[in-house]
């Protein structure tokens, strides 16, 4: 198993290895993420050939490692089949050392534009939910300081989702603690 540092120390070689590095780890993996998004989607080679307007040889030498002729143009059709981006950008070699790490098929995986949209409106409204609570909270907290406090600036405080709870619930009275502790007071 490799690490940064063993990768790091092989980088430090030479600019001629760090060169050969990175053209291999292009060539080899774009073809694996262009295998491991197929396979995620359970596609055959013919399906994302369809999807991207593309024929089922081209596919195939895209997928292939030792192919070495794959264009930007062929990638960029078979990112639009999976309905993704392909992003291409220069890099410090630790980005690169990180990412070489960190592959493997399933952080390959990528959701396509319909997926993610559909993620996104769930999280919007969960999130639009949290916000209207937020909301409540903070109109509670207001409602409970003085015009006056607030107009002088005494007042400096922050509401958390944590002390939200101390806030609306219900705060127990003197005879709710004696009954706790099991002490009563005779009349």
């Amino acid at each position: 198993m490799n690490t940064f540092r063993d990768v790091w120390n092989n980088f430090a070689k030479s600019k001629k290895y760090r060169e050969a590095f990175a053209f291999s780890l292009f060539k080899r993996m774009v073809p694996f993420q262009i295998r491991a998004l197929r396979k995620q989607r359970r596609w055959s080679q013919e399906q994302l050939a369809t999807s991207s307007n593309l024929t089922q040889g081209v596919v195939s030498r895209a997928e292939d490692p030792d192919y070495g002729n794959l264009t930007i143009n062929t990638i960029r059709r078979i990112a639009a089949g999976f309905d993704v981006a392909f992003v291409v950008k220069f890099v410090p070699f630790s980005e690169l050392d990180r990412w070489f790490l960190d592959m493997s098929e399933v952080s390959a995986q990528v959701p396509s534009f319909e997926d993610e949209n559909e993620a996104l409106a769930v999280a919007l409204q969960v999130h639009a939910q949290e916000a209207v609570a937020d909301e409540l909270v903070s109109e509670l907290v207001k409602a409970t300081l003085t015009k006056k406090q607030i107009e002088e600036g005494k007042v400096d405080f922050e509401v958390s989702r944590q002390n939200m709870n101390n806030i609306l619930s219900p705060k127990p009275t003197f005879a709710d603690k004696q009954r706790e502790v099991g002490v009563t007071l005779c009349r």
